[in-house]
């Protein structure tokens, strides 16, 4: 029986909880930022000739990487180290407004494929904190995590989970290799937000709110009808299939939550002459194709590869951490097959994660770029791992040495200006 937050937790524990939270929080982007300050001053950036120095005739080397000799004179990390990638396009909606010229006309890649929600948040805030575009993202992006991470707790507690391993998944969270995104200004901490909402209020069967946070995922990344989909799945879970009046009310409300990506489409409609601007513009110059499920994953093992030639994707890592979500995925299904054929509420959540996995792998049918990223916001997965190790405590420890290992590997890459880490 899914339960409230206020009925589950005690209003003292509750504050302490969330104050528990708000410090893995701070802790976790703290060692992120100084393993992306010893990684600038250890190993060399991507746009950098190494510099070498020679030692003293008659020492062990001949030559050695030129490190910094004082603290005073190691690089620091700057705004500009946070600015990369997709993070230029959604500043430059949040400062500028999309690009103003026609679907049928020649031109460069357009920033039509960055859907509205985030960059409008930046926009709005600046206008209020008068920061920079960049800081009031991170802010954003970081107030968001914090955000998920409760909800998620509850999330938790909602489906039978102990306190302490309920914090087991927040860890996981944190320490997934490509969590540095979430405090950086890009969407994952806002999706992962309004990702989280939708489930908690939907188990809450506060079905209003959770068509709001749903509706609102839909202009925040292109997977946020699968959170319009779980909650009118709940809801249908819930109030039967058979008609009642209260169906008019769930109607109305699915019907407006589709107002946010209405409003965004019929802009791009008058902005570019194209109402589905956004997702021709992914396959006609942003290298994304709809294909079939995974065939990027059969033609890695078909043809492994280290790194493709422009440098944006390293195929070992993206292998070894997709190996290891499909492993949880298989592994859950197979365990607890019974329950998931007998309980439609976990069927649909099941469902729900593997839709936010099967998406990355059908939009390249060539390499494995952005997937690890991509499937850091499935939320059944954190739930599942920590479920599967219940009583296999090394599974659990080896999944967590995993995840830190290349959460290393990716947040030195990032600040060392490596592609491989989008």
């Amino acid at each position: 029986m899914m339960e409230t937050l206020q009925e589950k937790v005690p209003k003292r524990r509750k504050v302490n909880v969330i104050l528990s939270i708000v410090l893995l929080v701070l802790l976790s982007r703290a060692l992120m930022l100084f393993t992306g300050y010893i990684g600038m001053n250890l190993f060399t950036k991507s746009s950098t000739v190494p510099m070498y120095m020679q030692n003293v005739p008659g020492t062990l080397s001949k030559w050695t990487l030129k490190l910094p000799g004082e603290l005073a004179s190691t690089e620091k990390l700057k705004l500009e180290d946070f600015i990369k990638f997709d993070t230029y396009s959604y500043l430059k909606i949040a400062t500028q407004g999309y690009d103003k010229f026609r679907m049928d006309e020649p031109h460069t890649a357009a920033n039509w494929v960055f859907f509205p929600l985030f960059p409008l948040m930046i926009f709005l805030l600046g206008k209020i904190f008068w920061f920079e575009p960049a800081i009031v993202g991170m802010i954003v992006s970081n107030l968001c995590l914090l955000g998920a991470l409760i909800y998620i707790y509850f999330i938790a507690l909602q489906r039978g989970f102990s306190e302490r391993q309920a914090g087991t998944v927040l860890l996981l969270i944190v320490i997934y290799p490509s969590s540095l995104y979430y405090t950086l200004p890009y969407t994952e901490s806002l999706f992962l937000l309004l990702s989280a909402a939708s489930i908690y209020y939907a188990g809450s069967k506060q079905y209003a709110l959770a068509f709001i946070a749903a509706s609102l995922s839909t202009v925040t990344r292109v997977p946020g009808f699968i959170n319009l989909a779980f909650v009118m799945g709940s809801v249908f879970m819930d109030e039967g299939f058979k008609w009642t009046w209260r169906y008019l009310k769930w109607s109305l409300y699915s019907l407006l939550s589709l107002i946010p990506i209405g409003i965004y489409l019929l802009h791009m409609r008058i902005v570019t002459g194209d109402f589905l601007a956004p997702f021709h513009e992914q396959s006609l110059h942003w290298f994304r194709y709809t294909t079939i499920p995974f065939i990027n994953y059969v033609r890695y093992l078909k043809k492994p590869y280290f790194s493709t030639p422009d440098g944006w994707d390293n195929g070992f890592i993206a292998f070894t951490v997709s190996t290891a979500v499909f492993v949880v995925f298989l592994s859950y299904l197979f365990a607890h097959l019974k329950k998931l054929m007998t309980n439609k509420h976990e069927l649909l959540f099941f469902v729900y994660g593997l839709l936010l996995i099967v998406i990355p792998f059908s939009s390249q049918p060539l390499f494995l770029v952005s997937v690890v990223r991509y499937m850091m916001v499935s939320i059944p997965i954190y739930f599942y791992l920590v479920k599967l190790t219940e009583k296999w405590e090394n599974a659990r420890i080896f999944y967590m040495m995993l995840f830190m290992i290349l959460q290393v590997f990716v947040t030195i890459g990032f600040f060392n200006g490596y592609y491989f880490v989008i």
